[in-house]
């Protein structure tokens, strides 16, 4: 493969940032960075009152990609807790002034992204994360903390624990208390602790902390990207540390500017309190970053396919959480994929469409812990409320509707849900539902009756279902012709079930 020249352009509340790569290697030619962005006072992101600090920053960027002869370049930006009408205003006022597009990435995938390239590219991963990891990753609006057991991702929670806005709490105690060391504790455990019954305690665990850059600035050495980090000092912070901590840990003279000093000791007490909770034998720091997590998708063609397995894992222990019958949710899984598969000629959706309908199957009856009444309706609140690890809010609403109309609800304009959807998702939202309410109805008695089934498309306009069953279909057969209709006004396609002698 002939080497190119790849651009990443990563827009975050604090800073922008430019990377160029060359491929096929993802060896790094040049990587700059914008002096610190003021954060908001509200919302954490504050684009739109940073807007000429970042248009100056990217004029500078485009320069430098004109110098190298750049032609392929990829603007991410951090939505943060941006609303999504605010986030449109931004990227419109960024292609006016720039010419440049920019792609908002929630935190669920840009943790994703950056998992995968811990995983893949510290070479000390596999030996830390041998037993019991956890990886640590502070934020500005939220923090997350995610569960690597023998090396394989498992689970992870994202925690309203983001570094700036308990530094907003910081300011304001101080201004009605004169210790407001007990509140701001307090304040991080009652986060925490609702995780805690879910937390494994082993005596091989390790904490991985990472987007510290403090702390990785000063213990790092320079060509690596781990460092361990002494435990006494975050036992102490349990116990008697004291809110102003510059004159008692010898980092802190890394600390070049007035924000990264506010955001000091709500990071450090959040990786205090972590560490508490899960009693790990050594805890370390690294320095691979969210830019690092965006290159490497391009670098690394192991990437993307790590990220969906993260993301099957998460629909997996989310059906197990909400106690979905195990047997049910693999036939559905199973047959909605050869579904898609042999009928790409009438649905025309891509892969990525064929992820979100495997893991709809996975989870589109985790509303049976509610209720089984209306079960359809609570899973898609609960999908909304849980959105998945690696998938765009596009991606999270998709799942969670096609979850609504699984069942018995249609996705047409009578809806209000439906009616309140993007344009261009509607369409994917009802193919997909259509295709997942057929097979569900196959095996509505929950004994998984069939077990082969071939499909053929006629000419005449009908879908023929042969279904090889060790049963009798009465009860399947009955909610086919209920369900069926979906798929009907959808396609244009009649289902017809034919039952076949089983094997």
């Amino acid at each position: 493969m002939k080497n190119s020249l790849t651009a990443v352009i990563y827009l975050e509340p604090d800073q922008v940032s430019l990377r160029i790569i060359e491929l096929p290697k993802g060896r790094v030619i040049n990587d700059v960075h914008s002096g610190a962005l003021a954060l908001g006072s509200g919302k954490i992101a504050n684009y739109a009152q940073n807007m000429a600090a970042i248009v100056n920053n990217l004029d500078g960027f485009k320069q430098q990609l004109k110098d190298y002869q750049v032609q392929d370049v990829h603007f991410y930006g951090a939505i943060e807790d941006l609303a999504p009408i605010d986030a449109r205003y931004v990227a419109d006022q960024l292609e006016v002034r720039t010419g440049l597009t920019i792609h908002w990435l929630n935190n669920n995938q840009l943790m994703a992204k950056t998992m995968g390239c811990v995983v893949n590219h510290l070479t000390e991963f596999k030996a830390l994360s041998k037993h019991c990891l956890y990886l640590l990753t502070l934020g500005l609006d939220s923090m997350t903390l995610a569960f690597f057991h023998h090396g394989n991702f498992e689970k992870q929670w994202e925690i309203d624990l983001g570094g700036a806005k308990i530094s907003r709490l910081v300011q304001r105690l101080r201004q009605t208390t004169t210790n407001p060391q007990e509140i701001i504790q307090d304040y991080i455990s009652s986060k925490l602790e609702y995780i805690s019954p879910e937390l494994k305690r082993k005596k091989r665990t390790v904490l991985l902390i990472q987007n510290a850059p403090v702390l990785s600035n000063h213990y790092i050495k320079e060509g690596e990207h781990l460092a361990e980090i002494p435990q006494e000092p975050l036992k102490r912070a349990n116990q008697t540390l004291g809110i102003k901590i510059n004159d008692q840990q010898p980092w802190v003279q890394d600390v070049t500017t007035e924000q990264e000093q506010r955001l000091v000791v709500p990071n450090y007490l959040v990786i205090a309190r972590t560490a508490y909770l899960v009693h790990p034998l050594s805890i370390y720091v690294t320095d691979i970053s969210m830019m690092d997590g965006l290159v490497n998708g391009f670098a690394d063609s192991r990437a993307q396919s790590q990220i969906n397995t993260m993301i099957r894992t998460s629909a997996d222990d989310l059906a197990q959480r909400y106690g979905v019958d195990p047997a049910h949710k693999d036939f559905v899984t199973r047959f909605a994929l050869q579904f898609f598969d042999q009928l790409r000629p009438i649905h025309r959706l891509d892969n990525h469409a064929r992820l979100l309908l495997e893991i709809a199957s996975k989870v589109d009856d985790i509303g049976n812990f509610i209720n089984q009444e209306s079960h359809y309706r609570h899973s898609a609140y609960i999908l909304k409320s849980n959105p998945l690890i690696g998938l765009s809010d596009d991606d999270n609403q998709i799942i969670a509707e096609v979850a609504r109309y699984h069942s018995a609800e249609s996705p047409t304009a009578a809806q209000e849900h439906y009616r309140q959807m993007d344009d261009d998702i509607q369409l994917v939202v009802a193919k997909l539902a259509a295709i997942l309410r057929l097979v569900d109805s196959l095996d509505d008695s929950r004994q998984q009756k069939i077990s082969v089934i071939k499909l053929k498309l006629t000419d005449d306009h009908l879908l023929k279902i042969k279904a090889s069953a060790n049963d009798d279909l009465v009860l399947e057969k009955w909610s086919f012709s209920k369900k069926s209709q979906l798929f009907n006004d959808v396609f244009g396609i009649k289902p017809v079930l034919i039952e076949r002698g089983g094997h």
